[in-house]
């Protein structure tokens, strides 16, 4: 009977697709407000929506990118990534408008790109790509082993690369595999070993670098005396009969109304007031990109500018914003991505270090001896790209419109708990 149900819903899904264009979340708009823009009866909107859906739009950030399909001052949708999966799905029905979560739908390019130097690294890879941000990236990897600024005129660069793509958009960061610059008579290869890169370079050397690292530690508490957890931290949530996807970017954890609510670290506390759907909110930075987030409070007791330390009482627990009960959500942030709270609290984290390089320089006669059978093969499927002229992926301009299909069940279900999975971070690439 459950297989018959789940094909029942599975005939039942829809279709949807439109023409969007990529924009940027305009600083201090809030999704409200954004609403009232196209004349959508926000409140309407906001109240029928469950209570807990209201924290995901008021997560949105500044800056963050967006998909947006619109006609002479009319929204049809809108689609807001929540990490490099999901996203917020908003868009119009007969009467109204609808809210929902749905996975981010892209595929895997694989590419390799060659090029001869006419002008920089940067120009001549996006004119052969449309991408400037392999450029960007090869750069990063090849710090302090290679100055992309003596490149001169008539250089070879060759890279073999992966990237998502929604529609032909680059979608999230390349993975960059290998690059292989030729340079006058030098050479240079550099390859990922696992979760690093080797570099190699021909005639008397190969070029390694060492990490002299110093740590930046933060240390976590609990932000209540007594731990018990009512909801953990998920970026989906699958029901496989029911075909819905809920994340929740945070944990929530039961107490009493009035019950005191702790700095989980030392820090700056960056907001303190009133965040729609979160109601009473304290923000804290504690350097390094980490941010800690505290909603639902009954009372406040810090003010934005007030440093405070680890343990130290800044609010009550409540219920204010939308919620069912008296409970604490606390997120936590590194350089705006949410994180699974539970990972960190009770623990001390490494959270950031000064690297500085060491180059370790070993004489060789010949660098590709140094080479395995498969990264010798992929040298030499670069260094004859380099060579030989080839035609590359186009990543499609930033500007042009995306043809987005979405799928979507015709049931308007609850909210259920269900396994975790782990999200990821995400980035539009230029």
């Amino acid at each position: 009977m459950r297989y018959f149900i789940t094909l029942l819903l599975l005939f039942s899904s829809l279709l949807f697709s439109g023409e969007y264009k990529l924009k940027y979340w305009q600083k201090g708009l809030n999704f409200f407000d954004y609403l009232v823009k196209f004349h959508i009866d926000s409140t309407k909107f906001y109240s029928k929506i469950d209570p807990n859906d209201i924290k995901y739009l008021s997560d949105i950030v500044a800056d963050a990118p967006y998909f947006e399909d619109s006609k002479n001052g009319k929204l049809n949708s809108v689609l807001i990534p929540i990490g490099e999966k999901m996203q917020i799905y908003v868009h119009k029905t007969k009467d109204d408008y609808s809210f929902d979560i749905i996975p981010i739908d892209y595929k895997t390019i694989k590419d390799k790109v060659a090029i001869s130097l006419k002008s920089n690294c940067y120009n001549d890879l996006k004119k052969a790509t449309n991408s400037g941000s392999l450029a960007t990236y090869i750069k990063r990897i090849s710090k302090d082993t290679f100055d992309f600024k003596t490149l001169q005129k008539g250089d070879k660069v060759a890279i073999d690369y992966e990237q998502k793509s929604i529609d032909g958009l680059a979608w999230g960061e390349p993975k960059i595999n290998a690059v292989y610059i030729q340079s006058r008579n030098k050479e240079l290869f550099t390859i990922l070993d696992g979760d690093e890169y080797k570099v190699f370079t021909n005639g008397i050397s190969t070029i390694k670098t060492q990490k002299i690292v110093k740590k930046n530690y933060i240390t976590f508490g609990y932000p209540l005396d007594k731990i018990k957890i009512t909801s953990k931290f998920t970026y989906k949530r699958w029901h496989p009969i029911l075909h819905r996807y809920r994340p929740h970017l945070g944990t929530d954890f039961r107490g009493k109304v009035g019950t005191p609510i702790k700095a989980v670290a030392d820090g700056k506390v960056v907001f303190a007031g009133w965040l729609r759907g979160y109601g009473r909110v304290t923000k804290i930075s504690h350097g390094n990109g980490y941010l800690s987030l505290y909603a639902h409070q009954s009372r406040q007791y810090v003010k934005a500018g007030q440093y405070v330390k680890r343990g130290q009482r800044i609010g009550e627990v409540g219920s204010t914003g939308r919620s069912t009960g008296p409970h604490l959500h606390l997120g936590i942030y590194i350089n705006h991505k949410p994180r699974n709270p539970m990972n960190y609290l009770g623990k001390e984290i490494v959270a950031g270090s000064s690297i500085s390089y060491k180059k370790i320089i070993k004489s060789v006669d010949n660098f590709e001896k140094e080479l395995s059978n498969n990264q010798k093969l992929l040298y030499n499927s670069l260094k004859n790209m380099a060579t030989d002229s080839n035609k590359s992926y186009r990543w499609k301009d930033l500007n042009k419109p995306i043809h987005i299909i979405i799928k979507e069940s015709k049931e308007n279900v609850k909210r259920e708990e269900l396994p975790n999975t782990k999200g990821a971070s995400w980035r539009v690439n230029c």
